[in-house]
């Protein structure tokens, strides 16, 4: 009887059953671009998470530094309402443009079906 492998045994496959070693991608250039695009959209959405609390708190120490002084505190509360308003837009922008997709019959959730249309 031969010795079993580490392959043989399962030891190098993943959750979806395919091999850890094995390639995933297609080599299409649809797929790159897809993966590309998804992200891009994550790395957007990351900066918008950092850039929100940034100017919360920027906001948040400048309305406690404000000593009382009303125009301090409304340019703070300004900075503040800015941030939640971005925060906001960032997060309805991926399912309104999911829905717009969606009524418009335009491919843009899937970027790679997206790019074959036009070649």
């Amino acid at each position: 009887m031969p010795v079993p492998t580490l392959k043989d045994i399962g030891v190098f496959k993943s959750i979806s059953g395919k091999g850890y070693l094995e390639t995933t991608s297609t080599g299409a250039p649809t797929a790159d671009l897809t993966k590309i695009v998804s992200n891009l959209l994550a790395i957007i959405t990351i900066i918008a998470g950092v850039g929100f609390l940034f100017y919360f708190i920027f906001g948040a120490v400048n309305w406690i530094t404000s000593g009382g002084d009303a125009q301090k505190a409304a340019a703070a509360r300004n900075t503040i309402l800015n941030a939640v308003i971005g925060l906001v837009i960032t997060v309805i922008a991926y399912p309104a443009i999911l829905l717009i997709s969606k009524l418009a019959g335009i491919p843009l959730a899937d970027p790679g079906k997206l790019f074959t249309q036009f070649q």
